[in-house]
């Protein structure tokens, strides 16, 4: 079990932030009204799940912390919640569908768990497309080259010594920026996708800087 005592001062940042923007999401589309009821409580919460539950398959098999078997029986569930997504709602299809092809081009399911993962929400993500669901397609190409040029930047961070330019590298910003520009140009339907987004970025960054200091525990398998 994760104790709030091992986090580091960044894990604790990352998880105030990571409150607020579901706090702030739910404020938004409560007062602006323009998605359902359904969206105003399930993307939000959905989006920080996802980036959670995927950092912490990252880093068990990256840092071979934690418990390997978990991360793979986490890998359906968190997979299906993706897929869901993507079938329901368009404006999470044209996210999600980007960073699935972004993730592939970019060869990073390296891990059982995350190829997994990618079967499952990418079967369903076909399956949506055949069927006929809505989704922004120039939007997710633009999530698509946005994701996979962060992932190039982040590995260009990862192989700096540290410093202000290569925390901001590892930091996504031309995804987050792109997504921005996507609902400000009606790509994405509301603001709402990009405060969702800020939410699954963070509670991402969050796991990541918990397994740093600790959080995640010791490999259980």
């Amino acid at each position: 079990m994760m104790r709030s005592r091992g986090w580091n001062r960044r894990a604790k940042l990352y998880f105030s932030l990571t409150v607020i923007l579901i706090l702030v999401a739910w404020t938004y589309t409560w007062f602006s009204r323009e998605v359902p009821l359904h969206h105003h409580l399930l993307v939000p919460f959905a989006f920080v799940t996802l980036g959670m539950a995927i950092k912490y398959g990252d880093q068990v098999f990256d840092l071979n912390i934690g418990s390997k078997r978990k991360a793979i029986l986490l890998s359906v569930p968190i997979g299906l919640l993706m897929g869901a997504l993507i079938f329901l709602d368009e404006g999470s299809a044209t996210i999600f569908i980007g960073l699935l092809l972004a993730l592939l081009i970019a060869s990073k399911y390296d891990n059982i768990a995350f190829k997994l993962g990618f079967v499952v929400a990418g079967s369903i993500a076909v399956l949506s497309v055949l069927n006929g669901n809505p989704f922004h397609l120039v939007g997710a190409l633009a999530v698509m080259i946005a994701a996979f040029a962060d992932e190039v930047l982040s590995d260009r961070g990862d192989r700096m010594e540290g410093g202000k330019i290569a925390l901001l590298l590892k930091e996504r910003p031309v995804l987050k920026v792109a997504v921005l520009v996507l609902c400000l140009v009606g790509a994405l339907p509301t603001l709402l996708y990009f405060i969702a987004f800020l939410g699954f970025d963070s509670g991402y960054s969050f796991v990541e800087q918990i397994s740093l200091s600790g959080g995640i525990g010791r490999r259980e398998a």
